[in-house]
């Protein structure tokens, strides 16, 4: 029986990604490891990919914000006046919710924003950070 002693394919070191700073082809090459790191292909290959995961990322973040201030709209029961429906409605996102305080900076609305902002986004936030599996 023959062994083959393939070197790993060519891959990105995980644990050398910094994802507060901008990536580059050079910072692919250096990062690169196994078999074909030296190919130029791979390292752009792989840039791209760092890419387009740093889009999927922020697509997931954005929709998980939205839906927290939908959330929070819809528990704290702010509404705003809509000048096209003349009616009151419902605040779904972070438009609603600038509109329904420039309309009334009362202090129940001003208490609304307080907890959305201060105690329910911090105890989101809490419960989180308690649910890490990677990058703790």
């Amino acid at each position: 029986m023959a062994s083959t002693n393939k070197p790993p394919p060519c891959q990105w070191r995980w644990d050398w990604f910094h994802a507060k700073k901008t990536t580059s082809v050079a910072w692919a090459r250096r990062n690169c490891v196994g078999a074909g790191s030296d190919n130029p292909d791979n390292h752009q290959a792989m840039h791209r990919r760092v890419l387009q995961d740093e889009k999927v990322s922020a697509h997931i973040i954005i929709g998980e914000l939205h839906q927290l201030l939908y959330d929070a709209g819809e528990i704290t029961g702010m509404t705003y006046f809509c000048k096209v429906t003349q009616q009151t409605l419902a605040c779904i996102n972070n438009k609603d919710i600038r509109l329904a305080w420039v309309q009334d900076g009362g202090a129940a609305n001003m208490q609304r924003l307080a907890w959305m902002f201060y105690f329910y986004g911090s105890e989101i936030h809490k419960l989180g950070r308690s649910c890490l599996t990677h990058g703790e």
